[in-house]
């Protein structure tokens, strides 16, 4: 009987024992992904606004009545050279860019389409293009660089992207000339004097994007213009962005 009574007492602090190293490496791995959740969403992310596999419902607008303006889902992804005429992956090493890419986030982002935009210039220096998203794109945290991947045809068109700030106001920022021949990742710098958050996050201050516009070159000869974009992504801080954003400011 006794016998009994130790072992069952024994089985009783060994299960105790065992509950209390089962909560505490519990605690601690949920720590850990906290933590690992929380860097991924602190400081500089890249966040993806389109990778233009569902561009189907984009729209193109042009100031020339002439010819056909349009947008198109087209099969492809980038597929950029190096100085010897290899072709390289996007991290500028020989091979091609991958089917599949995951981002900061955690999204898997497919690479089977690109978006493609035709269109008549006519008035040199003046006719454009601007293509719209079915809705503008709320911009997360503070935006920093705008990146986009653009297909040249060595033209010296312009391709500009149109921001709209809390207060409603339009900002044109350029991106580049495309007077390249290729595949080229493209980028700009939002200025630091353009309206976007506060010292106060929680204010739902963001920029929202608006849409891409091509401008046309006052050298260039007339006619029908295509180019293609794909994987259109923001770089923003998000420090300011880390408390409760389910409590805002804005009552």
């Amino acid at each position: 009987m006794k016998r009994v009574t130790r072992l069952s007492t024994l089985s009783l602090a060994i299960g105790i024992m065992m509950l209390f190293v089962g909560n505490g490496t519990i605690q601690v791995k949920a720590q850990q992904q906290q933590q690992q959740q929380k860097q991924r969403q602190d400081g500089l992310v890249v966040d993806w606004l389109n990778d233009f596999e569902d561009c189907e419902d984009w729209r193109a607008v042009s100031t020339c009545p002439l010819g056909d303006t349009k947008t198109r889902k087209i099969p492809g992804k980038p597929r950029p050279v190096n100085e010897q005429g290899q072709q390289v992956n996007e991290d500028g090493q020989p091979g091609e860019f991958k089917d599949e890419m995951t981002d900061e986030n955690g999204l898997t982002h497919k690479n089977d389409y690109v978006l493609g935009i035709k269109t008549y210039f006519l008035e040199r220096g003046y006719d454009r293009v601007e293509a719209f998203p079915p809705n503008e794109y709320i911009i997360r945290g503070k935006a920093r660089e705008i990146k986009v991947w653009a297909l040249g045809r060595k033209f010296r068109h312009t391709l500009w992207v149109k921001l709209r700030d809390y207060k409603g106001h339009l900002h044109k920022l350029k991106i580049g000339r495309l007077d390249f021949w290729g595949w080229r990742e493209m980028s700009a710098i939002v200025p630091g004097w353009l309206p976007q958050s506060t010292s106060y996050a929680m204010l739902d201050r963001n920029l929202h994007f608006v849409s891409f516009f091509v401008q046309s070159d006052l050298y260039e000869i007339p006619g029908t213009f295509y180019t293609y974009l794909d994987q259109f992504r923001i770089v923003t801080d998000l420090s300011e962005f880390t408390g409760d954003e389910t409590i805002k400011d804005t009552w």
